[in-house]
């Protein structure tokens, strides 16, 4: 009897300390971009120019002149590319109550190759939900992938920053 009461109370107790567990830091296993060929940024809702720039070093002393004046809501014209040129896009900073998600999403031509993460979570369950969602994303080609239980909130900002930039290249 005295043997059934410990082994009982360690149960108890072993089950409680999985119960309440949460994961902590860990090292985030999405690629971050180091030095992107040409960005276009999702439209902001101001009247401000959009913005291109070319990962290609400037040889002026000065800041590189903007490749388009359009407005935000025009496409700029470095959207289209021949097939083999990379195009980087970057989806809108979406937010939720865990943290913000912000991908950037690399097109060889049509095809989404890869997405980076540029903002993310740095705890709870978000960091072993992104690079699933990443995976997810890259073999549909589409936002339209299914979020990850326990990280729903996650998943819903990390598909909406993700269908702003795929919105923006003009794909789907």
């Amino acid at each position: 009897m005295k043997k059934t009461i410990f082994v009982v109370a360690l149960s108890i107790a072993g089950f409680i300390s999985v119960w309440r567990f949460e994961p902590g830091p860990v090292q985030n296993t999405a690629a971050i971009a180091q030095a992107p060929p040409p960005i276009v940024t999702a439209p902001s809702t101001s009247a401000a120019p959009a913005t291109t720039t070319s990962a290609v070093p400037s040889t002026s002393a000065g800041p590189a002149p903007s490749t388009s004046e359009a407005p935000a809501t025009s496409k700029p014209p470095s959207t289209r590319s021949t097939k083999d040129e990379p195009v980087i896009t970057r989806g809108s900073a979406e937010s939720s109550r865990y943290g913000t998600v912000q991908v950037q999403v690399t097109f060889t031509g049509a095809r989404l190759t890869a997405i980076t993460l540029l903002q993310a979570p740095d705890s709870g369950r978000s960091l072993t939900a992104l690079p699933k969602l990443q995976e997810e994303a890259i073999k549909a080609q589409s936002a339209a992938i299914d979020t990850i239980t326990g990280a729903t909130e996650t998943s819903e900002s990390y598909k909406k920053s993700l269908q702003a930039a795929i919105d923006l290249r003009g794909a789907r």
